[in-house]
């Protein structure tokens, strides 16, 4: 009579985790040099497997070395020296306490005035807990199966819905995809619409991460500068025939200037004219404290323009939630390019997001660090006012998490950094995000959204510390 192939699989494989299992108490001293092991037949009692089981694994250990028998005695867990493979290695810290700082700025102890990063002490971590509980009791099984590239359907839902209201922004959800970030979003477009040695306009300055997107996507990027009424779209080079168009045109990075509306016909009729499309990248303009909220370039022109945005700013960095709204034509060969890449964003995290949306609560949470940012952003301009009077001027701080203060002929170099740097000050210079150098060497970009209000006054003292010591003020 034929073995029964599956059977033998079965047990086999069960031989393989009592193996595993007993070998794992050993490196993590559950059980320890020296110590007697529960007989054959009541370990096997306790995981309920069988006797004969319990005793090939122990058989397997002792020839292993792992374990040695003693006549008469039993059997007995072997001193392994400090013989544990990493993996194994117990800790004698809790998991909070044992886990490192992160080496990327973010553990920087002293005043950091980093721009647009939000505050990491509201982030509303009771009420997202509250939420997903409540959403994960209530998933039906086919959730937690794959999703659909473009993602959650509720997610995009809300998406719209809240788009609609906050910026004017009028579209379905088949038109938008959820990402990983806008980092992933605007790589993606640059998978879908960018060939190698293609030309790209970027503002400029801009976000150096931006410049490492277009530069790996292998595009001639040409930078246009940018002035109190946004992009300077009659700079452009007449000769230049790019994909696309980078802007952020509700709030520029870094210099918070908005794109007039002129210029926003402008360059829509240049999109239009040369067959490009325009990439919207719009971050943190929901952070403003004067006027009404900013509406979209893409409601302007839906076919155009690829809208970009994030939770990042609004809610925290890690979710690592992002979307974009694409003309009609472009959403199903993005489908296609998004499936390769990740095959789908996690889909939890977005669903968890699509009710937090939904009761509201990302609306409450904005509105409440609206105050929070507007305190810090008013306590930044005061300290500034007060330690440098009239040689320091202060612009781009109506909306978002920073603003620009420009040092009149003060230059902010490399070496200067890391004296502010050593003094427990951490600055950005404008001019690490420019790609024509030269122009912005006595302008900071100070960020607000992450800094004490104990803090702020502090950061100011020290620059002006470092500038005195350097004969500077």
């Amino acid at each position: 009579m034929a073995q029964d192939p599956t059977g033998a699989q079965a047990a086999d494989t069960k031989t393989r985790q009592v193996y595993s299992l007993l070998r794992e108490r050993i490196f993590q001293g559950q059980y320890f040099a020296g110590m007697r092991l529960p007989s054959s037949r009541e370990l096997a009692q306790e995981l309920g497997v069988s006797r004969t089981l319990v005793v090939s694994v122990y058989e397997q250990l002792v020839a292993e070395g792992y374990l040695e028998g003693r006549l008469g005695s039993g059997t007995y867990v072997v001193d392994l020296e400090n013989r544990k493979p990493a993996r194994f290695e117990k800790s004698d810290q809790s998991f909070h306490s044992s886990r490192k700082q992160p080496d990327d700025g973010y553990g920087f102890d002293g005043v950091d005035f980093r721009p647009s990063f939000p505050s990491m002490q509201h982030v509303p971590r009771k009420k997202w807990r509250e939420v997903a509980y409540k959403v994960y009791d209530q998933l039906d099984d086919w959730e937690y199966g794959y999703a659909g590239p473009a993602g959650h359907w509720g997610l995009r839902l809300q998406i719209c819905d809240m788009l609609l209201n906050t910026k004017g922004i009028l579209c379905d959800p088949e038109q938008v995809v959820v990402t990983a970030g806008a980092t992933q979003a605007i790589t993606l477009v640059c998978k879908l619409l960018l060939q190698p040695g293609e030309t790209v306009i970027s503002e400029d300055p801009t976000s150096t991460f931006i410049h490492g997107i277009f530069q790996t996507a292998g595009a001639d990027i040409v930078p246009v500068p940018v002035d109190t009424q946004g992009l300077r779209v009659q700079d452009i080079p007449g000769q230049a025939r790019p994909r696309l168009v980078f802007v952020t045109p509700s709030h520029q990075f870094p210099f918070g200037s908005i794109l007039s509306i002129g210029r926003r016909m402008e360059l829509l009729e240049y999109a239009r004219n040369t067959g490009c499309f325009i990439i919207e990248d719009d971050y943190d303009s929901e952070f403003r404290y004067a006027g009404m909220p900013v509406h979209a370039l893409r409601e302007l022109d839906a076919e155009r323009v690829i809208y970009i945005g994030t939770f990042s700013k609004n809610l925290f960095p890690a979710l690592r939630i992002g979307y974009m709204v694409l003309p009609r034509d472009l959403v199903a060969p993005m489908e296609g390019i998004k499936r390769l890449m990740d095959m789908h964003t996690p889909t939890l995290d977005q669903a968890v997001l699509a009710r937090f949306i939904a009761d509201q609560h990302l609306q409450r949470h904005v509105t409440r660090m609206k105050r929070v940012y507007s305190r810090r952003r008013k306590l930044l301009i005061r300290s500034l006012s007060e330690t440098f009077g009239n040689w320091i001027q202060v612009s781009g701080d109506a909306a978002g998490l920073h603003l620009i203060a420009e040092f009149s002929g003060h230059i902010f170099d490399e070496e200067r950094v890391q004296a502010l740097a050593e003094k427990g000050v951490r600055v950005y210079p404008a001019e690490k995000y420019a790609i024509v150098k030269g122009r912005f060497e006595d302008k900071l970009i100070m960020g607000f959204g992450d800094v004490a209000e104990s803090q702020i006054p502090e950061g100011a003292r020290r620059i002006a510390g470092v500038l005195r010591e350097q004969g500077e003020q």
